[in-house]
């Protein structure tokens, strides 16, 4: 395992390299997102907008998982051990990474998992309010379904415009929708469908200022931007590592606030479940057999974010969604549903064109400019999600550009 770090850790050197124009200007490169491109396994030519759904894996990342997998198949019930003995280590990154203590993480498979531990685990009665947006990935809002339906809890879905014009306007949106019944808010931050940051501060304040708890779904987060989970206030918030931060799927993070631990019960228990192991770690140590490589290669993929530099890819990201959106406002025809301030918004833009079906979008992208995004309905004004993360290029949004005013114009 030490050679396997250490060998990781040299490949990965060479990315940390580089000046501090960056901050000052989003076009600025001087070789080293070019560096950082190289570690990734994408073909030279494609063009992938699609971290929302699943991010590449770069090399360094990717070796040491294989390498974790070797070390598996030669001796399994041994290195299997060692693996489940770097747990803790790996747990006190995490934490540090998201801004908690080791006691409040606890190491999932996905944000769905964490998601549905936080949903579940809850002792709620019938009549008990929820409030989720009307935006929410299926994970959040199929979850909180099922529970209404078997418990008779009310789960309300909280609407407001796309884009909003300001933070303001989500924030009254969820005042309004309280109640003296509402146990629990649980949103996405942002928003996955369209990238739309949410005020979760104020939101967790005005939650807990009526004794209700705060969830946060965080899955487009993290990776994307950086934040601290003690700054945020909130009470439980689930993650992932195959979208922004770029790891592979199979693992994820989920924080759960040391004063509502008591309150949340795990959702499997393999071991006594009236001892269980302190803090989080109740809700990751009751599945069985794990893929341990896949948990081992948290750490690395943590690693790597940090080489490149969370404030550099927080600047890149946003740099290159806001030149995105103001270019494409200029297009007649092109809508954009995500808001265009820049603290309201990142790597995320949903586009549509008029009188231009999503799938024609989507399929004329990857056909002539070899460019993927997600998704496309077949309605005229069918909106795209794009993602552009730290190692796409201006070049490659100036191409995407291109398309849109292409099939705006009618010239494709």
């Amino acid at each position: 395992m030490l050679q396997v770090r250490a060998a990781f850790a040299q490949s990965i050197g060479e990315v940390r390299q580089g000046g501090e124009a960056w901050r000052e200007d989003w076009h600025y490169d001087g070789g080293f997102w070019e560096k950082v491109r190289e570690k990734f396994l994408l073909e030279k030519g494609f063009t992938y907008m699609n971290n929302g759904t699943l991010g590449p894996t770069p090399r360094p990342v990717y070796e040491a998982m294989v390498e974790y997998w070797r070390l598996m198949a030669v001796n399994p019930h041994e290195n299997s051990a060692i693996f489940q003995n770097g747990v803790e280590q790996t747990r006190a990154k995490v934490a540090n990474f998201l801004g908690a203590t080791a006691d409040e993480i606890s190491i999932t498979r996905n944000t769905t998992e964490g998601n549905t531990i936080l949903c579940q685990g809850l002792d709620l009665k019938q009549g008990d309010e929820i409030l989720i947006t009307a935006f929410e990935h299926s994970s959040n809002r199929e979850t909180w379904r099922r529970q209404s339906k078997r418990y008779g809890l009310v789960v309300k879905q909280v609407n407001f415009p796309l884009p909003p014009d300001n933070p303001a306007v989500i924030l009254n949106a969820f005042e309004d929708a309280i109640t003296p019944r509402t146990r629990v808010m649980h949103f996405a931050n942002p928003l996955g469908s369209t990238g739309c940051f949410l005020p979760v501060k104020e939101l967790a304040d005005l939650a807990h200022s009526k004794n209700i708890l705060c969830f946060v779904d965080g899955a487009h987060c993290t990776g994307q931007v950086r934040f601290s989970l003690k700054d945020w206030g909130v009470d439980g918030f689930a993650c992932n590592t195959h979208k922004w931060l770029t790891g592979p799927a199979g693992s994820g993070m989920l924080f759960v606030k040391q004063d509502v631990q008591d309150r949340i019960w795990p959702n499997i228990s393999i071991i006594p479940w009236d001892k269980p192991p302190k803090g989080a770690r109740k809700y990751n140590l009751s599945v069985g057999r794990r893929p341990w490589p896949v948990v081992a290669v948290l750490e690395d993929t943590l690693d790597f974010q940090n080489a490149v530099g969370r404030d550099r890819i927080e600047q890149r990201t946003r740099g290159l969604g806001t030149y995105l959106r103001r270019k494409a406002a200029d297009i007649p025809g092109v809508r954009t549903y995500t808001p265009s301030d820049p603290s309201m918004s990142a790597g995320i833009t949903s586009i549509g064109i008029d009188k231009v079906s999503g799938l024609r979008l989507k399929e004329y992208l990857r056909q002539k400019y070899d460019i993927y995004v997600p998704g496309g309905s077949r309605s005229p004004g069918g909106r795209v999600r794009i993602s552009t993360h730290y190692y796409n290029t201006f070049e490659q949004v100036g191409l995407l550009l291109k398309a849109l005013s292409e099939l705006s114009s009618g010239a494709a």
